[in-house]
């Protein structure tokens, strides 16, 4: 699944993420050196104390051999590679050691006076941590060396039962953080999904404005919508009227001069009258073709509207019958399932008396009308077994004015509003070779489940 970065919800969840990674990381580190640093300096803390102790309890026999008055406190100095060890050293004398070093020695040399020194080394069992002093005797002979030592893997092993737990936890606070974000970035993006919601309605024709509460950054954002929405409806409105106007006021002059123009031409055939007749006609043409537009333009919401596809079919396919009975026309319907598309009923009257018309004025004996529809789409069939058209005629025949037969009546304009219409109603148009042998109209517009 590929993220969509120019989503704000992706880009929300990467920065909470990232957020949350690099946190955790930084105070797992911080933490962890904190700790680190308490359980070495508890190491050292102890480690002084044995060898004050060892200090304590050194002494020499009338000799001046070195011995311990007893056992240090610490019962770790005494099993084998327990990794806790002492060692006392006189010069010239035997070494006495703790019963952990099984016969090995200690690292020496670091001692070098009465306060104790310390150094991480390498000792007969590996890496130790090894404290070291000297203790003056009064007999008058030598120092006494004394070293206690214990091994790293001891400070290794505490630290990694403690950083494991800590990995977990700070893994388990960074998924709950995580969760969090989620949560945050859900309830912050609901003021933008009640708009996307509002923009829907308003599309669907189901409101009008974006109603509802919003957060004061986003208020403003909506009031200015609704104002640019309110103002483009009232745009609509007025050029609607304006458009209605007009044509009332064109047409009845209009109809005057095409009467006056039909006189003459009755009277004496001039070629005047002729070129005034075509003339009114390509205005009448010109003015129903924009009526329509603006009356498709002035629709605030195309979308909002349903209408029953059988029901709008029956009184067209009564009327055509009808209108072609003199030519003997079949008008063959197969009744598909029941649809409801997303248009208004006039729109589509409009588009399926001017396909169907136009299939029954270039039919030869039948025309077949079928629709089933898919998952967006209601799809209309026209079938009809006339002469069918070209492909360069297809690509022509919904442009304004445009006739491909000058004899028959009509303006030329019903399939171009067809064409408008369908646009409008984000639907299309298609043309191919019918199985009948003529033209096949296909027709998808929204399907309304």
């Amino acid at each position: 699944m590929r993220l969509d970065f120019s989503s704000l919800r992706t880009r929300f969840m990467i920065a909470t993420i990232a957020a949350v990674i690099i946190g955790t990381i930084l105070t797992g580190l911080v933490v962890a050196r904190v700790i680190h640093s308490y359980v070495v300096d508890r190491f050292h803390e102890e480690m002084e104390e044995h060898i004050k102790e060892l200090a304590e309890l050194s002494a020499v026999d009338a000799k001046g051999q070195p011995y311990l008055l007893r056992h240090l406190s610490d019962a770790r100095f005494v099993p084998p590679g327990s990794g806790f060890y002492w060692e006392v050293e006189r010069a010239g004398y035997k070494k006495i050691r703790s019963p952990s070093l099984d016969g090995n020695n200690l690292p020496v040399g670091l001692a070098n006076g009465p306060e104790p020194l310390w150094q991480f080394i390498i000792g007969p069992s590996g890496g130790m941590l090894e404290y070291a002093m000297t203790k003056p005797m009064t007999d008058g002979g030598p120092p006494l060396l004394l070293y206690v030592a214990t091994d790293q893997r001891l400070i290794d092993e505490l630290l990694a039962e403690i950083d494991w737990p800590l990995i977990y936890s700070l893994g388990a606070f960074a998924i709950i953080m995580v969760l969090i974000g989620a949560i945050q970035i859900n309830y912050i993006m609901r003021p933008l999904h009640k708009i996307q919601a509002s923009i829907s309605a308003i599309r669907n024709g189901t409101e009008r404005r974006m109603l509802g509460d919003y957060p004061s950054e986003i208020k403003p954002l909506v009031s200015s919508l609704n104002q640019l929405l309110t103002s483009n409806w009232e745009m609509l409105q007025s050029a609607r009227v304006q458009a209605g106007n007009l044509a009332h006021g064109l047409r009845t002059p209009l109809a005057i001069i095409a009467d006056e123009a039909q006189l003459m031409a009755d009277k004496d055939g001039s070629e005047s009258a002729a070129v005034l007749l075509q003339s009114c006609e390509q205005m009448q043409r010109y003015i129903a073709y924009y009526t329509s537009r603006t009356r498709m333009a002035a629709q605030a919401s195309p979308l909002g509207h349903h209408s029953a596809l059988d029901k709008a079919l029956e009184p067209i396919i009564i009327a055509m019958r009808r209108l072609y009975r003199d030519r003997g026309l079949e008008l063959i319907v197969t009744h598909g399932p029941n649809i409801e598309v997303s248009m208004d009923e006039v729109d589509l009257t409009e588009i399926l008396s001017n396909l169907i018309d136009n299939a029954c004025k270039w039919a030869t004996t039948s025309i077949q009308i079928s629709w089933y529809h898919d998952k967006d789409a209601a799809v209309l069939l026209i079938d009809d077994d006339g002469p069918g058209i070209t492909e360069i005629q297809r690509e022509t025949v919904f442009k304004v004015g445009e006739r491909l037969d000058r004899s028959e009546f009509g303006t030329g304009l019903g399939l171009a509003i067809v064409k408008d219409l369908l646009l409008h109603y984000r639907g299309s148009v298609g043309l191919e070779t019918s199985p009948l042998g003529g033209l096949r109209v296909e027709l998808r517009v929204p399907y309304r489940p």
